[in-house]
């Protein structure tokens, strides 16, 4: 308890004194948001987990794709801290989580670089591995949405909602 108290009156302290050093002189800060790359990532590219088959939209089943489709995981994408690897995670897999059978939940291990003296597309993304989520019981993971929403007491949000109503 004296240690957490000793670190949180430092913080304290130390953003007490940066607060009150006067600045002499800063340059102008610019306003904005700048586009520094793009970057392209196919639409019939496969992961590696290795899945077989398809999984297709429940309410079109001739609409398939491969069970081990790459894509979605920009929702969920974050920096690993070494070497410009990257975890990213599907949020709910193809057709909007509305499928025929349940997506396997998994996340990808990407290294994602960017040139910023080259021309747009300037972000090369390689795909280094694929994981599955499990439990504690060494199970894979899975969701189907149709179920979710008929089963859930959380709020249900817009078309999602009456599709199933």
């Amino acid at each position: 308890m004296i240690r957490v108290v000793g670190t949180t009156l430092a913080v304290l302290a130390l953003t007490t004194c940066a607060l009150s050093v006067p600045v002499v002189s800063s340059p102008p800060v610019t306003s904005g948001i700048t586009l520094i790359g793009k970057g392209l990532v196919s639409a019939s590219a496969l992961d590696e987990s290795g899945l077989t088959g398809n999984i297709c939209q429940a309410a079109v089943p001739a609409n398939c794709v491969s069970k081990s489709i790459f894509g979605g995981f920009g929702s969920d994408l974050t920096y690993t801290g070494h070497d410009n690897v990257f975890i990213a995670a599907p949020d709910r897999g193809p057709f909007d989580g509305l499928t025929d059978v349940p997506y396997v939940d998994r996340f990808h291990f990407l290294h994602i670089t960017t040139d910023l003296d080259a021309p747009f597309p300037n972000i090369q993304t390689v795909l280094l591995d694929t994981r599955f989520l499990k439990n504690e019981s060494n199970q894979r993971l899975s969701v189907r949405l149709e179920r979710l929403l008929r089963t859930t007491t959380l709020p249900r949000f817009g078309l999602i909602q009456r599709a199933f109503e």
